[in-house]
């Protein structure tokens, strides 16, 4: 009995540890094959998501008063360096970018002979027909590459005028965001006007809570109201907005470098009076009036009145019809008394 016993649990442990052992071999050929799938998705997408799109770009070459111009031209901004090594010109890109090389080589070949760019995108190389001097000016998206003769005299060629008027105008749009920005930021910072709305049996009124030093003008034109202030300001319309008559469409507000506008559009024909009352600014906005129909009952058309109205044209047809004499009164002769 007790062999028996023994026997049958040694092969209950020994059960035990074997499923214990495939268990243990299952899971690492499991984690294994994870690994291996990994690995493979890994490789076949990294190189794409690590090659980064090119940036598109195009390139034309002049030769005229005595030197020629390489125009690069990106979509997008890039960063470029230009360097010379023997006669060999090489163009570096910050971005791999994509430039065709064609024909435009053989437009100035007492200058370049050859072009080719690198697989990756990541330059370009011309081959020099002689010894030049190489000025480079950026300008946005554009690189100008100038090729000067060894026997150029005085300053290097300067840019187009349509590119410098084109930068200019960048400029003045950069700096008038930056202003607009700033603006924002210095009237985020204050609270906003308070709109109040009051509502009257035949009106709306719209009280604007001004603030000390600010001047407002109104303008009515094009079913639109109008109101400029001449200081950066935001409004808190949300009473406004609830309690805008039916006529009042949309009330939106617009904020410049030195001045807001707020803007109410009407809808038909709407009396609008705008006045100020201490350091209130105020506008009335009157409700829709209801059309007259057409066949609303006048006293030119009522049923009695046409009747009437036809005897008194006939009477007065007689008695411009009659002679002088018969349309006199006897005269009624006074008794003695």
């Amino acid at each position: 009995m007790v062999r028996t016993a023994d026997v049958g649990l040694w092969s209950r442990a020994r059960a035990c540890a074997r499923a214990r052992l495939c268990s243990s071999l299952r899971a690492g050929l499991l984690h294994a094959g994870l690994g291996l799938l990994a690995a493979a998705v890994i490789g076949l997408a990294g190189p794409g998501v690590a090659r980064a799109e090119p940036v598109q770009g195009e390139a034309s070459l002049q030769a005229a008063n005595g030197y020629a111009r390489l125009v690069l031209k990106f979509s997008e901004d890039v960063g470029t360096e230009v360097t010379t090594a023997g006669s060999i010109l090489l163009i570096k890109f910050e971005r791999p970018a994509d430039v065709p090389v064609d024909r435009w080589v053989e437009a100035a070949p007492d200058y370049v002979s050859g072009a080719r760019g690198d697989p990756d995108g990541s330059a370009l190389r011309l081959s020099l027909s002689r010894k030049v001097r190489v000025n480079t000016m950026s300008a946005g998206e554009r690189v100008f590459i100038d090729l000067l003769p060894d026997s150029w005299t005085g300053p290097p060629p300067s840019l187009p005028a349509e590119v410098v008027k084109e930068l200019a105008e960048r400029a003045r749009a950069a700096e008038r965001a930056l202003r607009l920005q700033r603006a924002e930021n210095a009237a985020k910072r204050r609270p906003p006007v308070r709109v109040r709305a009051l509502v009257q049996p035949t009106f709306v009124r719209f009280v604007f809570e001004m603030p000390d030093g600010v001047n407002v003008s109104s303008v009515l034109n094009d079913q639109k109201m109008t109101l400029q202030f001449n200081a950066p300001l935001t409004f808190d319309l949300a009473d406004a907005k609830i309690a805008a008559p039916p006529n009042v469409a949309s009330i939106t507000q617009k904020m410049d470098v030195a001045a807001s506008t707020v803007e109410l559009n009407v809808i038909g024909d709407v009396d609008v009076h705008t006045f100020r009352e201490d350091k209130n600014y105020n506008i009335d906005v009157a409700f829709q009036q209801a059309d007259v129909p057409k066949n609303s009952v006048t006293p030119d058309n009522l049923p009695k009145a046409k009747p009437a109205l036809q005897r008194n044209q006939a009477r007065n047809r007689n008695r411009q019809r009659m002679p002088a004499r018969s349309r006199r009164r006897p005269r009624r002769r006074s008794r003695a008394r």
